[in-house]
């Protein structure tokens, strides 16, 4: 993994998918009304992960009552989204992306 800072206001974390780096199968950012996790799909060199975006939401069966976490809701914005559910969906807490290599 690699943590580069873009000026003042930005800061990456790049994930390179090189069996070598020995990289954690998950990667996790938390923030107030949600979280992001990036997990290792298939290990190697052609390497995908899945992208979690979790919502602190009552409905959450990972939250406990009174967890102390602000609750937060989903918002999309994007283009060609394949859905098995409405995304405007107020009870909607978890959305799952896999991204996988293209190759060359």
């Amino acid at each position: 993994m690699k943590l580069t800072k873009y000026g003042s206001e930005r800061i990456g974390l790049e994930i390179t998918g090189k069996p070598k780096n020995r990289e954690p199968e998950i990667v996790t950012v938390d923030f107030p009304g949600g979280q992001v996790e990036v997990t290792r799909a298939k290990d190697g060199e052609d390497a995908d992960y899945w992208v979690h975006v979790k919502v602190h939401h009552p409905k959450n069966s990972m939250r406990y009552p009174d967890d102390g976490y602000e609750n937060g809701k989903v918002t999309i914005h994007g283009k060609g989204v394949v859905t098995e559910t409405k995304l405007d969906d107020p009870e909607l807490h978890h959305l799952a992306i896999r991204v996988t290599r293209v190759p060359k």
